[in-house]
């Protein structure tokens, strides 16, 4: 490192002595200055329009710019400034002012050097002046653009050399050639604007500058569309490999002609120099696998080492690493070394180890090839030792199988909208009879009360009536959901101490550690979406009298699991269907439910022959209250009337808000003397009630009309009776309001 810093502060010093040389020989006579700052301003421009060379990199169109301000300005050191200070500001925008490295200035004396040579020459030629045949300059300009692209080259090469690093002449000499072709086919464009540029004829230089600008960007475009070109070839070349490599299914780690071809197919698109695979025993291979496509090294052992040292902490190596700070393992001789993993999310089990002699990275999308060939290889390993897994766990799928078919039935069961008893119920007799516990008991967890309830069970019919009674404090039952016992999310408690709430506790000798004793116990918690406990499951008894495995708790946890869904669902349900059919201000039954009752309840008095009555109510002035103190107070009162309602009738009876002031009730089995006293009873309640609104000081009250219908003393039809109802209730308000009125 050290020889290379001296080697480039050499070249610097031998720069700058040039430089020197060429301010103090050069003169400062210049035409033109005010043109300055806009050639400046277009040298900086340039850059924008480099041209791509396919696999090269990039030529810059710096000569468009540098022979017309040579011609302008006469002054072949000012054309050199501008262009080398325009190349600096361009690198400080781009880079920032902190990455300014040494090969920057070593880069800006180059082009100041080259193009106040270049522009020299130029200037000297007396070329495109004096009258000078157009096509003789224009061979005079192919020379100077042949000096300019071979001085390019030759301190290149040089700040490679002093550099003291290798690089490969073929590719230099291959860009310097295109750099050329490049040169010479702007260059009759280039001659065409200095000309006009010599007869001064703005038309004229317009006309020029116009094509020699479409013909740099035509190449520029022509040239990235051989790029992209060539870029989907490559991939549709590296797709059909990858598609090969994913049809190879007979292909096996351990053929060496498998290996060959698939590390010589990824060297087609990836260049590396030294390569060596390792993949570790993973069961169904004999021994570990190395190969190489070039010889192994001679000290194997040291590489396999260093390689047993990276997958030790591969865990956490996802993608290829590229590395630079190395000891070199496969040859002294590299500069570049890359890690490619075969690993997947849940496995790491080898590593191809690459190295380059050329100190020239891995591009992003060889980097990318790698990892995508050799995620396929590792889900390809994967896939092998999962298959082997497989054969070994055959007759325990099996035993999955019965447990998911009676899951399901359980299931199918659960989808029913039953309410949490009967969901509890099915749940309890699903785990006894499919995962075969004689004895199950669920519980609900009351946190308002910090007790359990015992709402289902199982095998427990005797006792049931005596155990559903007893409600265990929380503590009694929390005690044993701790991580200690956990198995999955199971609890499996040994040795449970019996308690006044253990359900008959037995004794037993204690024979084998793997059977099931007396006083062991198995708890599966209900936890909801929201993580918080609704329940208890509590097992016992396993009917082989063994401690269940793990995927007989498995079981028992989609079972929970099932159970929490359908306990959520019906919870759901239930307040949809409350919702669907309640009035939210004042809690009584809204009016599409008051009139689905009415027509089921004729169809059951019609057949049973009982008789049922029809109450209609309406406010009185309920608008003068509305007008008078706000609708906070008349939904105040509103909400009164629906209290008095829903203390007044019976849990058969249907009270609604029939709309807006309006209310219904059905009195089932009543007539109309009934309905009358029960009406009489709201109307006087009603006129009784007095209601405080917060926004209002004034305590409120109202009074209420009533009209009554009876089946079948007054019609067997819904529209009869609710007419007669109504023309009732129209009566008690002609009659002078807060007043029952009863039949047509």
């Amino acid at each position: 490192m050290k020889d290379i810093n001296k080697g480039r502060i050499t070249f610097l010093l031998i720069l700058i002595i040039i430089t020197a040389t060429l301010i103090f020989s050069m003169e400062f006579e210049c035409k033109n200055i005010i043109l300055i700052p806009f050639l400046f301003i277009l040298f900086y421009l340039a850059p924008r329009f480099d041209v791509p060379l396919r696999g090269l990199g990039y030529v810059n169109a710096d000569h468009i710019v540098i022979f017309p301000s040579a011609y302008l300005l006469s002054n072949s050191l000012i054309v050199g400034f501008l262009c080398s200070f325009a190349y600096l500001l361009e690198r400080v925008i781009r880079e920032g002012i902190k990455k300014l490295r040494m090969s920057t200035i070593i880069s800006f004396l180059i082009t100041l050097i080259n193009t106040t040579v270049v522009c020299y020459l130029f200037l000297k030629s007396g070329i495109f002046s004096n009258n000078q045949n157009v096509l003789l300059s224009w061979f005079y300009l192919c020379l100077i653009l042949l000096v300019f692209a071979l001085l390019d080259f030759a301190f290149l090469v040089l700040d490679r050399v002093f550099y003291g690093v290798s690089f490969d002449l073929k590719w230099w000499l291959k860009y310097v050639f295109e750099y050329i072709i490049f040169l010479l086919i702007t260059s009759p464009f280039l001659a065409l604007f200095l000309f006009s540029l010599e007869e001064k004829n703005i038309s004229l230089i317009v006309l020029t500058a116009i094509p020699l600008i479409a013909n740099i960007w035509f190449l520029r475009v022509n040239f990235k569309f051989a790029e992209k070109n060539e870029s989907l070839i490559e991939i549709n070349k590296k797709m059909e490999f990858l598609q090969q490599l994913l049809l190879q299914e007979t292909g096996s780690l351990d053929n060496e002609n498998f290996l060959k071809d698939l590390l010589g197919g990824v060297k087609e698109f990836v260049k590396w120099d030294k390569d060596l695979l390792y993949i570790s025993s993973l069961g169904f291979e004999k021994a570990p696998i190395i190969f190489s496509l070039a010889d192994l090294p001679q000290d194997t052992h040291s590489a396999v080492s260093y390689i047993d040292d990276v997958l030790d902490n591969l865990s956490q190596i996802r993608e290829p690493i590229v590395m630079k700070d190395f000891t070199p393992i496969l040859d002294k001789s590299s500069k570049v070394q890359m890690i490619v993993p075969l690993s997947t999310n849940e496995i790491s089990f080898g590593v191809l180890l690459l190295e380059k002699f050329e100190n020239k990275e891995f591009t992003n999308s060889e980097i990318q090839f790698l990892q995508s060939t050799f995620s396929l290889i590792a889900r390809f390993i994967q896939d092998r030792i999962l298959k082997g897994q497989l054969l070994t766990t055959n007759q325990t799928l099996l035993k999955q199988t019965h447990y998911l078919s009676e899951i399901l039935k359980i299931s199918n069961l659960l989808k029913i909208h039953l309410s949490s008893h009967e969901i509890l119920g099915e749940v309890a007799r699903g785990i006894s009879e499919s995962i075969g516990f004689k004895r199950v008991l669920i519980s609900l967890y009351r946190s308002e009360q910090k007790h359990f309830e015992r709402i289902a069970a199982f095998g427990l019919q005797e006792e049931w009536e005596k155990i559903s009674a007893i409600k265990p404090p929380e503590d009694e039952i929390l005690c044993y959901l701790k991580e200690e016992y956990r198995i999955g999310n199971c609890y499996l408690v040994r040795n449970v101490a019996p308690t006044e709430y253990t359900i008959l506790p037995k004794t037993g000798s204690k024979k084998e550690t793997d059977s099931w004793q007396p006083d062991d116990a198995l708890f599966v918690p209900l936890i909801s979406s929201n993580n918080t406990l609704l329940g208890v499951i509590s097992t016992d008894e396993p009917e082989d009298g063994k401690i269940p495995p793990l995927e007989t708790l498995n079981a028992l946890e989609i079972l929970a699991n099932q159970a929490v869904h359908a306990l959520e669902s019906a919870k759901i349900h239930s307040e949809a269907k409350h919702q669907s059919i309640v009035d939210g201000l004042t809690n009584l039954y809204n009016h599409r439910y008051f009139q689905e009752s009415l027509s089921k309840l004729i169809q059951h008095s019609a057949i049973s022959g009982k008789p049922f009555s029809i109450l209609m109510m309406d406010l009185d002035n309920f608008k003068v209250i509305n007008d008078t103190y706000g609708h906070l107070a008349g939904d105040a009162i509103l909400r009164g009337v629906g209290e008095t309602l829903i203390e007044v009738t019976r849990k058969n009876d249907v009270a609604a808000r029939y709309g807006g002031e309006e209310f219904a009730v059905l009195l089932e089995g009543l007539d109309s003397s009934q309905a009358r006293m029960v009406a009489e009873r709201i109307r006087s309640l009603i006129e009784k009630k007095v209601v405080y609104e917060e926004s209002n000081t004034i305590p409120l009250s109202t009074t209420i009309s009533i009209g009554i219908a009876s089946y079948p003393q007054h019609g067997k039809e819904n529209k009869e009776l609710l007419k007669v109802a109504d023309l009732a209730l129209y009566r008690a308000k002609q009659a002078g309001k807060n007043r029952v009125a009863e039949g047509p």
